[in-house]
């Protein structure tokens, strides 16, 4: 299995959606059970890296970025052989654009 990390603006996504959903929607439990999903999800990920869609944007053409659906929200993700790295954590209605990704990297 893959280890984890979470680049810093993907953990300010997470928890950005606990906080909003939490406090902002007054709704606790709907943060719970989705940044529980996306621990899930991620954890998939981990054994089977390769079940995530490419990630397609020009910017980033050839990067080998995946993306995986939890919910209405999308997990932006790469690997190599030893890390699963998250980069974003957006909502589906976002745009991404170029400051969304700010945090890539080549």
């Amino acid at each position: 299995m893959l280890s984890l990390e979470w680049r810093p603006r993907a953990q300010l996504d997470r928890e950005s959606i606990a906080l909003y959903l939490g406090f902002e929607r007054d709704n606790p439990q709907a943060a719970l059970k989705v940044v529980g999903e996306i621990d899930r999800v991620l954890d998939q990920a981990r054994e089977l890296p390769g079940i995530g869609k490419p990630f397609q944007h020009e910017a980033l053409e050839g990067a080998g970025y995946r993306q995986l659906l939890v919910g209405s929200y999308v997990v932006l993700y790469r690997n190599d052989e030893r890390v699963l790295t998250v980069y974003r954590v957006l909502h589906q209605r976002q745009d991404i654009d170029d400051y969304a990704l700010v945090e890539f990297v080549h």
